[in-house]
């Protein structure tokens, strides 16, 4: 299975929280994203909010320590659009898996 799935999302930390540690003993750790920009839509300007869930897995979970990142801070994201879970309601929300992570 091939195809192109790759994100770049500018925004501020709404929230953090505490690293987890998955049964396979592999650290994650979940922020919010809130992102606003101003889009072109049929040629019409619009403004763009969005809300989204990023999460740093593995060696990446320890970037928002090591780069001494908080809550309100200006970030860059890019990485993988995903479901961010297989029950229920998570199955239709989307994460973003964060490959790197770039505070303004």
């Amino acid at each position: 299975m091939s195809g192109h799935n790759h994100c770049q999302l500018t925004g501020v930390i709404a929230s953090l929280e505490k690293v987890a540690v998955t049964p396979a003993g592999v650290p994650r750790q979940r922020f919010w994203l809130e992102h606003r920009s101003r889009q072109v839509e049929d040629g019409q300007p619009r403004e763009v909010r969005a809300r989204i869930a990023i999460v740093l897995v593995g060696g990446n979970a320890s970037l928002i320590q090591g780069q001494g990142l908080r809550e309100g801070q200006s970030v860059t994201v890019t990485g993988f659009l995903c479901q961010a879970g297989y029950k229920g309601e998570a199955r239709d929300r989307l994460q973003l898996i964060a490959e790197t992570l770039e505070p303004h």
